[in-house]
């Protein structure tokens, strides 16, 4: 299962993307109240591009491995805030549970596409 996310169109929008969801923001002591928009913000977005994309509402039954591929200015270890809101974003949709029981593997990687991709697959 594979779906792809839009990244901001403009060199000032991916900038402040990088700047809202990359792990420094959380490190600078990001409020509570702002994680909780920022999720809010991601899961829309999310929601968005599966019904756009027309993913079936249809969770694994089985454990998975997920993989998003990014193309922005963040190091590849600042992308686990942006990953977890997305895969949170993903729960009763592709993925029942984010827990341990369904969710073995994560892996990000680097790539030249405009957008992030996330691969889902069976393991």
């Amino acid at each position: 299962m594979t779906f792809t996310i839009p990244y901001p169109k403009t060199k000032a929008g991916m900038k402040q993307f990088c700047k809202n969801f990359g792990m420094n923001s959380i490190y600078a002591g990001k409020h509570w109240n702002q994680r909780r928009e920022d999720a809010e913000y991601i899961h829309q977005t999310v929601r968005a591009a599966l019904m756009e994309q027309r993913i079936p509402r249809a969770p694994f039954q089985r454990p998975v491995g997920v993989t998003f591929y990014w193309n922005d200015r963040l190091d590849l270890d600042n992308h686990s805030y942006a990953g977890k809101l997305i895969l949170d974003g993903i729960k009763g949709w592709i993925i029942q549970d984010d827990d341990r029981r369904f969710v073995r593997v994560i892996e990000h990687r680097f790539y030249d596409k405009d957008y992030i991709t996330v691969e889902v697959n069976p393991i």
